[in-house]
């Protein structure tokens, strides 16, 4: 009986934006623990490479598209049998002002980050309910903060992915399904890098030491590495996890833990 409740470990996950440095790492984390894994991204020079390294199923689709979805869903059964885990690690960073020259930049944004996710979600949601399974999907820190000029698309995506989470954690829990999602800081991959070149470029510094400056006020005075993430997707789609469900995990090295007003008080803060 506990085992039942508890469930099992993953043994067919799919990973979306597999090509990416999360994506990437996630896949790698369960192909490591023994899971069939199928991977689909956007970059279908990437993703096969990625999947040529580790034994994955590569299944290049448009992450925003519902039929390319549907087919990646489908191929995945046909090749595996089964499904039951999914982790969305898609995403961009697409920023734009305020109004009307940012509506470009806020539906690419919403495109990506979460309606690709909604749709990927549900047209899994059969087959993983079949095997009472999880699904897991990366958010962001700036889904529960406030972001800086420019961020307003990406931040209303990543917070909008919370509440597809705990909706979705609701109404199929009592299937046996749970949700979860995973609120990263800064990640050193090749998206992080875009923004820290663009800080370093404007300081006059170089890419380390924009990580640097941005992780100055974070406890653990560093970004997170992709297998960091990676491992707790995996804590989260497994049995020790079986009672977690419709949360947000924070993974950003202590960074929401800061009373942000109290930091003038803090004389080691930037040390």
């Amino acid at each position: 009986m506990v085992s039942e409740t508890r469930g099992r470990r993953p043994e067919f996950v799919l990973i979306s934006g597999g090509a990416g440095g999360m994506g990437s790492a996630t896949a790698r984390r369960f192909a490591e623990d023994g899971a069939k894994v199928a991977i689909t991204d956007i970059d279908a020079d990437r993703l096969n490479a990625l999947a040529a390294e580790i034994g994955a199923l590569a299944l290049p689709a448009n992450g925003t598209d519902r039929e390319d979805l549907a087919r990646v869903v489908k191929a995945t059964i046909a090749e595996f049998g089964e499904l039951d885990t999914l982790v969305a690690t898609q995403g961009t960073f697409s920023t734009g002002p305020t109004g009307p020259r940012g509506d470009s930049a806020w539906f690419r944004a919403l495109d990506v980050n979460l309606t690709g996710c909604y749709l990927l979600a549900t047209e899994a949601l059969p087959y993983i309910t079949r095997r009472r399974g999880s699904i897991v999907m990366i958010s962001s820190t700036a889904g529960l903060f406030g972001g800086p000029e420019g961020t307003i698309g990406y931040s209303s995506a990543k917070s909008g992915l919370i509440g597809l989470v705990r909706y979705l954690a609701r109404n199929h829990g009592p299937s046996g399904v749970r949700v979860n999602a995973v609120c990263p800081g800064f990640v050193r991959t090749a998206l992080a890098d875009g923004a820290m070149e663009y800080l370093g470029q404007r300081e006059g510094i170089t890419l380390d030491e924009a990580y640097r400056l941005a992780s100055a006020h974070v406890p653990m005075r560093r970004p997170a590495d992709p297998a960091e993430i990676a491992s707790v997707c995996a804590f989260l789609a497994s049995p020790d996890a079986s009672m977690v469900s419709g949360h947000a995990l924070t993974v950003d090295g202590g960074g929401a833990a800061v009373d942000m007003a109290t930091l003038a008080f803090d004389n080691h803060a930037a040390h």
